[in-house]
């Protein structure tokens, strides 16, 4: 099913259109699809199981991409092929690692899904609407053993491109959650035995290195993070079970969150 195409409007190209403008995406894909960009995210959707609608690559491309996806070239899976200078075109900036697939999402679990899990250690994120940052937590999260991403209703779209591409698809294997009623549905996780750290670097918190010491081996645990700049609203800092903050030096204000979440991520790995 290779496919050469000369055409930028041709429609079997919707899925690729306007791919740098986050609101036109959020609607075109919906709960349908997501887009992959680059050898790496493409790798990570096929090992995560995610089936893949199609793929676009520039001429260059062909033989490098059929090569990493077996069955590509003589499957069901369509790929496309265009010159750099069309495919610009067709996305709407020059994409210049030449290779960008779409792949179908899997259905979000609910907060309900992760109380009836065996998770027993998730990140929950509340309004983080950089899809950057979202792609950094989840590939440490993948990383230092995080079970799964809790997302509260205005966090950003874990299935972004940049946030694929950022997390170097990592994102792909975490399992996601979207809680509807927040900050109500942190009392779900507690009646589910979870304990709650709203990460904060506000001075009364307990230090990270002693609650990650005095952390139950077999305790469920959902670290929760903010945004930039606000951090924590004051509803979700009331109805989490504990305040916890990285030490860090005095005369520096803050982490960024990523950062921040992987030092607490390490901090609960760490063996005792």
């Amino acid at each position: 099913m290779i496919i050469e195409i000369d055409d930028p409007a041709d429609p079997r190209l919707d899925d690729y259109c306007l791919l740098n403008d986050q609101a036109a995406r959020r609607n075109r894909e919906g709960d349908e699809f997501f887009i992959a960009e680059g050898y790496v995210s493409i790798d990570r959707v096929v090992d995560s199981g995610h089936e893949l609608r199609s793929v676009l690559v520039t001429p260059s491309r062909v033989e490098r991409i059929t090569e990493r996806v077996p069955g590509l070239a003589d499957g069901d899976t369509p790929l496309y092929v265009m010159t750099r200078d069309l495919m610009a075109s067709a996305v709407g900036f020059d994409l210049h690692r030449g290779v960008v697939a779409s792949a179908q999402r899997r259905p979000v679990a609910s907060i309900d899904d992760v109380a009836a899990s065996n998770w027993n250690t998730v990140a929950v994120l509340e309004g983080l609407n950089d899809a950057e940052n979202v792609g950094v937590i989840a590939r440490a999260a993948r990383a230092l053993g995080i079970d799964a991403l809790v997302l509260d209703p205005t966090c950003t779209d874990p299935y972004s491109r940049r946030t694929v591409r950022v997390s170097m698809g990592e994102v792909l294997h975490m399992p996601v959650a979207r809680a509807t009623t927040w900050p109500d549905d942190l009392e779900r996780l507690h009646a589910a035995g979870f304990t709650t750290w709203a990460m904060t670097p506000a001075a009364d918190s307990v230090d990270l290195w002693e609650a990650a010491a005095s952390r139950p081996p077999d305790g469920r645990l959902a670290i929760v993070v903010g945004a930039e700049g606000p951090g924590l609203t004051d509803a979700t800092m009331r109805a989490t079970t504990h305040r916890v903050r990285i030490p860090i030096h005095p005369e520096v204000d803050s982490l960024n969150v990523g950062h921040a979440a992987a030092i607490t991520f390490a901090a609960i790995a760490r063996p005792r």
